[in-house]
């Protein structure tokens, strides 16, 4: 089991959930993906809240077309403990799920100095 020496204080901890999401009268499942930054002492409990905040995003819901829709945890997919990784490691990394043709020659030119990235919090 990882541990850390608990008189320097809680670890953080980034953890990737995945959700259900799912709705009466439909036979469409979507699932999620959400990555969430925590604190515990160590790797167990770093479990433990992983899972408790998993489970405050679950709901049960009247949906707009009047049925019943609910989002449910399906599982913690990862937990790393930050204090034992590198500066700028990558944490995550979305794919789309399109699949579009490519509008791009080889040798285009990106610019993603001129980004505006949103605050997504």
């Amino acid at each position: 089991m990882i541990s850390a020496d608990p008189a320097s204080g809680p670890i953080w901890f980034s953890c990737r959930i995945r959700f259900a999401h799912m709705s009466s009268g439909s036979s469409v499942l979507l699932y999620s993906v959400s990555v969430f930054l925590i604190q515990a002492d160590d790797y167990a409990a770093g479990l433990q809240t992983a899972l408790a905040r998993g489970r405050r995003e679950e709901k049960i819901y009247t949906n707009a077309e009047g049925g019943t829709a609910r989002i449910a945890m399906v599982e913690v997919e990862a937990l790393d403990m930050l204090n034992a990784i590198e500066d700028g490691v990558e944490v995550a990394c979305l794919w789309s799920d399109d699949i579009v043709s490519n509008p791009f020659p080889m040798d285009f030119t990106f610019r993603p100095a001129a980004s505006r990235p949103t605050n997504s919090v």
